[in-house]
């Protein structure tokens, strides 16, 4: 978690680093509630996620949009087995790239898009509960992929340079742990979130 953090320090320094030097950039920092899927019969609970994304427009219309998404530990429900219970967690970081196409109305009010692929790292944690007198214990394993992701939003404009927005997002992270384990997966990832824009 220490290295996530300080990746996502890396981005908002470099973020601040270039607006500096250029006009028409965007900062936002959106904070979502998720859903995970991986197929078959999970039951993962929803969990929390961040969202920071720097837009560069190339047009008044048209951004390049550069984010990072780093999710919360997100936990299924317990299960049982014939030896005792056990509890899978999934946790999730992404380094995002794409487009950000917008609609601005004459009211402060603007819609958008975001449209691009992902590289993941994704860590799935399995703690197991023995009977009484056996001692239980986890097991991790970690990969990384590539994915797409696509969102819809809305944004208020509070100041001339101040947004408040919500956002709809849908990422899919494919072939999770292909050739490390027998049961690759898709991971879906649907999230809602809201946040705030910083135009310079």
């Amino acid at each position: 978690m220490a290295a996530t953090r300080n990746l996502l320090a890396i981005v908002l320094v470099s973020c601040m680093a270039f607006t500096v030097q250029a006009e028409n950039m965007q900062l936002d920092v959106n904070l979502g509630w998720t859903s995970l899927d991986a197929g078959g019969n999970d039951e993962l609970k929803s969990g929390k996620a961040l969202a920071v994304h720097y837009d560069y427009f190339l047009k008044s219309w048209l951004a390049v949009d550069i984010g990072l998404y780093l999710s919360d530990k997100t936990l299924e429900q317990n299960r049982q087995d014939i030896v005792g219970d056990y509890r899978t967690s999934i946790q999730s970081q992404a380094i995002l790239l794409g487009v950000k196409p917008r609609y601005k109305f004459e009211s402060p009010y603007e819609v958008f898009s975001r449209l691009g692929l992902q590289y993941w790292r994704t860590e799935l944690e399995v703690e197991e509960y023995f009977g009484t007198g056996i001692p239980g214990g986890t097991d991790s394993a970690k990969d990384t992929g590539y994915g797409y992701y696509a969102s819809i939003g809305g944004a208020y404009y509070a100041t001339e340079n101040v947004l408040l927005q919500i956002e709809l997002r849908y990422m899919k992270q494919l072939d999770v742990f292909e050739g490390k384990s027998q049961y690759p997966f898709d991971l879906a990832i649907n999230s809602f979130s809201f946040g705030v824009g910083y135009r310079f």
